[in-house]
């Protein structure tokens, strides 16, 4: 598993240009991931609020949860009224049974599962939800596979996070005597409009990136932006249409 708390809280350099230029997740990921009825919701690792914008419109009561400030600032201007906590998955800063969902999305990958499973079992009411969401670029389309590798060979950085993606979208990774029943795994393809400029700059909010040397940042951007521009499967117009991918994984509380 990853869990280098210097990688994971890399992205609060660049929180502004994330929340910009990220793609979150669609807001019809909800009408899977949450139950029928939900009073209080936890956003974990919530970041800059991509998810905790669509929660804020369907719960009463919003928590998020995020180690990093520079994040949470920017969490903070986007969803006024929600409670925007530091923390980790962990050590989640809530009290026992307070909230009937814990959603993480894009973040799952960074924690220890046999510290966080056991804390958001405590915090989540008797047969609450845990969902984790992983948003990305559907790699089953070719030129958004070349793509993303042309990105992981530009900032010379493997595909740890994808492979750690794929292992949790099973069911064999729960700690033992994890008190969580009726797995779920599934997902939805959706897409959604993004300029060339957008998608180019898009690369300087992830890790290889943030942490490549300052002097060769100038020309990763410059070669990724050129070939961006270059593929002519990406169509003539400045706007190109991003095929995206939301997988979700997501379990229920048993009873104590």
């Amino acid at each position: 598993m990853i869990q280098d708390s210097e990688l994971s809280t890399s992205f609060g350099a660049q929180a502004r240009n994330y929340d910009r230029y990220r793609v979150g997740p669609p807001a019809e990921i909800l009408g899977h991931i949450l139950p029928a009825s939900c009073s209080a919701v936890l956003d974990l690792g919530a970041g800059t609020g991509a998810m905790t914008r669509h929660l804020m419109k369907r719960v009463p009561k919003v928590y998020a949860v995020d180690p990093d400030p520079r994040m949470r600032e920017v969490l903070a201007e986007n969803c006024p009224g929600v409670t925007a906590l530091e923390g980790v998955a962990e050590q989640i800063p809530l009290p026992d049974a307070c909230v009937d969902t814990v959603v993480m999305s894009s973040a799952w990958h960074w924690v220890d599962p046999d510290r966080a499973i056991p804390e958001v079992a405590r915090i989540l009411r008797d047969g609450g939800t845990l969902a984790l969401v992983w948003n990305r670029g559907d790699r089953a389309v070719p030129w958004v596979s070349d793509i993303e590798e042309f990105r992981r060979r530009a900032t010379n950085t493997g595909d740890i996070v994808y492979t750690q993606v794929s292992h949790y979208l099973q069911d064999q990774w729960l700690p033992q005597g994890a008190p969580f029943v009726d797995i779920e795994i599934s997902g939805l393809s959706w897409s959604t409009p993004i300029s060339r400029d957008e998608l180019s700059a898009m690369l300087t909010t992830y890790t290889g990136y943030i942490q490549a040397p300052p002097e060769r940042k100038p020309e990763i951007l410059r070669e990724f932006t050129e070939y961006v521009n270059s593929d002519p499967r990406l169509g003539n117009g400045d706007l190109v249409e991003w095929p995206m991918r939301c997988h979700y994984w997501k379990a229920r509380r048993t009873d104590r």
